[in-house]
């Protein structure tokens, strides 16, 4: 409408486009994973599985801070979305269509320890489900969250 504050689909900053702004073909960006409290997400996959926070911020339009977490930067695959609501301070409850998160990790045994050593509940110790793949295992976050941990290192 002619005269409002709002953006304009051709306005562009750069610094916004973190997701590429020139991908010729579809791609998995990231999930979103809503928490009530920063501290145990962050020690969980930060400090556990040694993932980076790229970036932390606030959209008061929607009345949330958004925190999106790593291994490299937002070009080198999916990223996860940690997503706190202002207003709703209920725990949040899951469902019964998520399924589950996978992480490639190069030492999975290792990485269940890791986590197990912090309080995360191991659903499946590491396992080879098919005859010469790799080993899998199943934790939960410390907000509840399923993840897969898939072996990507054969040494």
């Amino acid at each position: 409408m002619p005269g409002t504050d709002e953006p304009k689909a051709d306005d562009f900053n750069p610094a916004l486009w973190v997701w590429g702004s020139e991908d010729s073909t579809p791609r998995v960006l990231h999930t979103m994973i809503r928490v009530s409290d920063w501290e145990p997400a962050l020690r969980f996959y930060i400090d556990g599985l040694g993932m980076k926070m790229l970036d932390r911020f606030t959209v008061e339009v929607r009345r949330t801070d958004l925190m999106f977490i790593g291994y490299g930067d937002y070009s080198q695959g999916g990223v996860i979305e940690l997503v706190r609501i202002w207003d709703d301070e209920s725990e949040p409850t899951h469902g019964t269509g998520y399924g589950h998160v996978a992480i490639g990790a190069p030492d999975v045994v290792g990485t269940v320890a890791k986590l197990a050593a912090m309080g995360a509940e191991v659903l499946t110790p590491p396992t080879v489900l098919i005859p010469g793949g790799p080993h899998v295992a199943f934790v939960k976050d410390f907000s509840g969250y399923t993840v897969e941990l898939i072996q990507t290192s054969r040494t």
